[in-house]
């Protein structure tokens, strides 16, 4: 009797056959695109950790040379070096150390004539930054044992028709072990810092350097295996320190590729012993497998097919349990639900590179926003530093840091609430008094423009998160009020009302009403409106038309109403006003996270 006589050894043949046939190709299919998706995901990485790093690097440095600057500018300091005595010079060195919080700092004269020095660094500074007829504010590198040491060195002169020039002040920072460690936490990757051919520091062992070393001359992302592993390497040339062939200082990135990667090993190990046992187990149990395989087989083709239609992929193969079922269809399904769990993970660690990327982005924002405020509060400072100062300047520069503080603080609080996930407390809540809590916080110190409250006193309790909502609400009562000042200060009213029909109403009004068992809360303004062209952007992260605005009030509105399980709508008509509508259930139940 031929083996492919009867038919059931004929379907057992084909499924066998069909199945390692299929599960061949998709080891081969999944493998050689997971593996390259992965690998050029690492790469990606590699470059945007390299672009965060350098960033960073070249504004820790601004950062210094505007310290230098400001500190070289100082009467007193320009007072102590004209006298060229080290005696005098020396205790502003050390004190102006500690306020820049600088490794070193060496105040040298005319002449190169070295007047005071701080800082336990052993380490001399070049000729080059010692010339005090050089006018320009010059960087330089040094290797250390601790490290590489960044030298930015002003010019210290008394202006006039013709400068006097005084002298320099070169101040010192380490790119050492703890700076590295705390780029590793920024980027996610290993740093190391190195120049003159050796690494200086690292987050790495101190075994591993001599091994890493070569891959500072690489033009390109590089491969090296330290111990047992392999990492990519990424160098990149330190800004104003020369080309690393020539011994300049570089910034050296790595990530684990074996690390990264490991996911694809167990992928490949589980769909090779699926292929084994199904192998073996067809052969045992051929009849069985015949006779069982279709109902398996049927579900486990469904739920490829729900994660194909729907990208779900979270979505797992249970298959009933008897004792005639067939282990090869149950294996199958096991491989089919590891697959989806590794593709997922997968997609996971890529959200993270994204959340990574979005952090390089988050950060620009944040220095642009944060450096107008810190600019206006150090002439505020250069004010008070004055000997003679009078009240009124003494008020103004007071009241400048007062707001300068106040805008960083709410920049601060609007880039940490919009960044981390939203963990809701609710519990029983009187929404009519929430909104009065809002417009108290929204026109705290502001009586330029008016706000109605329209409460409906049968409003009952609702189930809610106080205290988001009232963050929401006061995002959303800042920029009505924001809107309708234009409106004031083009001479609408100095009480903040604007002839509506024949009577005077407010520019603002805040509304509540219970609407078919929902909560509705309305703020309706007469402001200038928004811009058609704006209004698709108006829930964009960081997009704003206010000079002093973080772009964040809106798109952290809407998260919180929409986690509540609510809606938030906003309509605006240009020179006319704006309305937004907050359509919130009576009992929230927010997804977990």
């Amino acid at each position: 009797m031929r083996l492919t006589a009867s038919l059931t050894n004929r379907v057992f043949l084909a499924c066998t056959l069909l199945a390692t046939l299929s599960l061949g190709v998709a080891f081969y299919f999944v493998d050689e695109r997971a593996s390259a998706a992965a690998e050029a995901e690492l790469r990606r990485g590699l470059v945007d950790a390299g672009t965060l790093v350098d960033r960073h690097a070249a504004t820790r440095t601004d950062q210094f040379t505007r310290l230098a600057r400001v500190v070289a500018d100082l009467p007193k300091l320009k007072a102590a070096v004209e006298t060229g005595d080290p005696p005098t010079v020396q205790p502003l060195a050390d004190q102006y150390r500690a306020e820049i919080n600088a490794d070193l700092l060496v105040l040298t004269g005319k002449g190169g004539r070295l007047l005071g020095r701080a800082g336990d660094v052993a380490a001399d500074v070049p000729p080059t930054l010692r010339d005090a007829q050089l006018t320009e504010e010059i960087s330089a590198f040094q290797p250390h044992g601790r490290g590489v040491l960044e030298l930015v060195s002003v010019p210290i002169f008394l202006e006039g028709a013709v400068p006097d020039m005084l002298g320099r002040l070169t101040v010192g920072f380490f790119l050492d072990d703890r700076l590295a460690a705390e780029f590793r936490d920024l980027t996610g990757s290993e740093i190391a810092f190195g120049a003159e051919g050796r690494i200086l520091a690292s987050t790495l062992p101190a075994a591993s350097r001599s091994s890493l070393a070569p891959a500072m001359h690489a033009a390109s992302v590089a491969s090296v295996t330290l111990g047992s592993e392999e990492y990519l390497v990424l160098a990149r040339p330190l800004a104003g320190g020369g080309p690393a062939a020539s011994g300049g200082p570089v910034a050296l990135i790595l990530r684990s590729r074996t690390e990264r990667l490991q996911f694809l090993d167990a992928i490949r190990a589980g769909l090779v012993g699926v292929l084994i046992v199904a192998l073996l187990l067809a052969t045992l149990l051929s009849y069985g497998v015949a006779r069982t395989m279709t109902r398996p087989l049927s579900a486990i083709t469904t739920a490829m097919r729900d994660v194909a239609a729907t990208g779900d992929l979270s979505r797992k193969v249970t298959l009933e349990s008897h004792a005639w079922d067939d282990e090869d269809a149950r294996t199958l399904a096991a491989a089919f639900n590891t697959l989806t769990e590794s593709i997922a993970r997968f997609q996971r660690e890529a959200a993270q590179k994204e959340r990574l990327s979005s952090l390089g982005r988050l950060s620009t924002v944040i220095a642009h926003e944060v450096r107008n405020p810190l600019m206006i509060i150090r002439a505020s400072l250069s004010t008070l530093r004055r000997e003679r100062v009078s009240s009124s300047e003494l008020r103004e520069a007071v009241a400048d840091i007062d707001e300068e503080t106040t805008r960083l603080n709410r920049i601060v609080s609007d880039v940490l609430d919009f960044a981390r996930p939203i963990r809701f407390e609710l519990a029983d809540t009187d929404v009519n008094e929430i909104c009065r809590a809002s417009v108290e916080a929204a026109w705290a110190g502001d009586r330029s423009s008016a706000v109605a409250l329209d409460l409906d006193p049968a409003m009952p309790v609702v189930i809610t998160d106080a205290e988001r909502l009232r963050t929401a609400l006061v995002n959303m009562l800042t920029n009505a009020r924001h809107a309708v000042s234009a409106v004031v200060r083009a001479g609408t009213g100095t009480d903040g009302r604007t002839a509506v029909g024949d009577a005077a109403a407010p520019l603002v009004r805040l509304r509540t009403r219970v609407l078919n068992g929902r909560v509705i809360i309305t703020i309706q303004d007469h402001g200038v409106g928004i811009a058609p062209a704006d209004m698709p952007h108006i829930f964009d992260p960081y997009f704003t038309t206010r000079r002093a605005g973080t772009g964040l009030g809106l798109p952290i509105a809407r998260n919180i109403v929409e986690g509540l399980g609510g809606t938030l709508q906003v309509s605006s008509r240009p020179g006319e006003g704006t309305e937004v509508r907050l359509d919130l259930p009576r009992s929230a139940a927010p997804p977990q996270a």
